[in-house]
């Protein structure tokens, strides 16, 4: 039986015995390993629980993550703000809308590059880049046109004419005059409003011609906005003016610009359109106007003196309403010379007289005698009885007003000759007020000591009278200043 094999001694057992594991390790020659102690105790504070770092990787993970997008979504990142926009319209059903936006769009560009790189328009910002612009008109255009689905094409003109609006306050002007445009073409098919926005939509277009110097067609345009206005003559605008008056009164402007652009080419019809202006005037019933009108028409007639007069005193009136009466004056004092060169004596007297109507309002009583007479002096002369009649108590009014202020100075002066003035006018109604007083005499010494206190006095009192008349005249001539530079005035034109 063999003998039964032996296991090597424990390396570092006690005693003397070389049996166990470790004792024959000790004699061994071959190299111990040990393998590491497990941890002792609970872990320390500052190791994380393996769960909470399984919850930080997670959301870590979902903070670098992308969100799943959708074809639409990824097309709006690419793609630019004016394709999103077309493509929005298209899906929601509005052709018509798209069709017009891509057609402005491509107008613009193409207009651009046929101006070329040192143009103006190459530093403009086109429109498919500005995003306020194309959020208007799709706003207004799909209103449009769904409108015009429904037949009801007064909301198609109210929606093309609020962009025509908004572009004209942005300075766009192609834009606005494309909607303009656009907005008379629509109101034909209105047939509700007796042509209304028609007269209006002439109007607007009409407007736009004429800033773009197409004058002619601008007058076409304005011709048709007084057929319709005149046949309505209820319609009003905003401002409370009525079409027909506001339609005359561009019709009188655009005839005045082309016929100043034919001074040098055609006289004949030069005056032809600027009779056509002065017609227009007259009837928009503006006094300013028609004053004005008359004046070109009498300055551009070889010698129309009858026409300048009616000019200036047209434009007078109108001053004079207005309250300017400087100008005013100025105006009617053309009207006297024009007149008195021209041998008009009804016109002359009627300048005259509505000259001295202003003097006499503003207080200045001598010029206003002074042209009440020559309106009175021609009023007999040709005999007319209603004219004498108006002009000699307007004279004999101013005449009053003039006198007044020297019996005022008089009788509020303490002067023996004033007074004495005073009564030799009651009895003869002779106006000596303007003429000086005598000098005191001069008494000699002699004389002197001949007279008693009570002369004494009144020779002293007659002294100060004679300053105090001075005074009196210099505060009345300081009053009618005053008066003069306060007062307003209206013309009263004879008949």
């Amino acid at each position: 039986m063999a003998a039964a094999h032996t296991l090597p001694p424990i390396q570092g057992a006690k005693g003397g015995g070389n049996t166990g594991l470790i004792g024959s390790m000790r004699h061994s020659q071959q190299p111990v390993h040990f393998a590491p102690a497990p941890p002792k105790g609970p872990p320390s504070g500052r190791l994380k629980p393996i769960q909470k770092k399984k919850k930080v990787l997670e959301k870590d993970h979902q903070a670098f993550s992308h969100p799943v997008l959708t074809k639409r979504q990824t097309t709006a990142y690419r793609n630019t703000y004016k394709h999103n926009l077309c493509v929005e319209m298209l899906q929601n059903g509005f052709h018509m809308s798209f069709c017009e936006l891509f057609a402005l769009i491509k107008s613009q560009e193409d207009t651009r590059s046929d101006a070329g790189p040192e143009s103006l328009q190459w530093s403009m910002t086109l429109l498919k880049d500005e995003h306020d612009k194309l959020d208007m008109l799709k706003l207004h255009l799909t209103r449009a046109e769904e409108a015009d689905r429904k037949g009801d094409f007064q909301e198609v003109y109210r929606a093309r004419y609020e962009l025509a609006r908004y572009f004209q306050n942005c300075g766009d002007k192609w834009l606005s005059d494309h909607f303009y445009q656009t907005c008379l073409q629509t109101s034909t098919k209105v047939d509700n409003d007796n042509g209304k926005m028609q007269a209006e939509g002439f109007c607007n277009v009409a407007i736009s011609l004429k800033e773009n110097a197409e004058y002619y067609l601008a007058a076409e345009d304005f011709e048709s906005y007084y057929k319709l206005a005149i046949e309505n003559k209820d319609w009003t605008t905003a401002d409370g003016i009525s079409y027909h008056t506001d339609s005359c009164i561009h019709l009188a402007d655009i005839y005045t610009t082309i016929g100043e652009r034919l001074e040098s080419e055609n006289q004949e019809l030069m005056l032809e359109y600027l009779t056509k202006a002065y017609n227009m005037a007259k009837e928009s019933q503006h006094q300013k106007l028609e004053g004005e009108a008359a004046y070109r028409l009498g300055l551009a007639a070889d010698n129309d003196k009858e026409g300048i007069g009616q000019a200036c005193d047209a434009i007078a009136k109108s001053f004079a309403r207005e309250g300017k009466v400087k100008e005013s004056i100025e105006y009617l004092k053309q009207f006297v010379e024009v007149a008195e060169k021209s041998g008009q004596e009804h016109a002359y007297s009627r300048a005259c007289h509505n000259l001295g109507n202003i003097y006499n309002t503003l207080g200045k009583y001598d010029e206003a005698t002074k042209y009440f007479d020559k309106a009175y002096n021609l009023s007999r002369s040709m005999g007319e009885t209603a004219s004498i009649n108006v002009n000699r108590v307007q004279f004999g009014v101013a005449m009053a007003h003039k006198m007044l202020q020297s019996v005022g100075s008089h009788i509020v002066v303490n002067h023996i000759p004033a007074l004495e003035r005073l009564i030799e006018w009651k009895s003869s109604r002779v106006d000596d007020f303007d003429k000086p007083f005598p000098e005191p005499r001069v008494e000699s010494p002699k004389q002197e000591r001949a007279l008693s206190p009570m002369q004494k006095e009144n020779t002293s009192t007659s002294v100060t009278s004679d300053q105090g008349l001075q005074e009196g005249e210099t505060t009345t001539e300081g009053q009618e200043e005053t008066k003069s530079s306060t007062a307003g005035s209206t013309t009263t034109a004879q008949d």
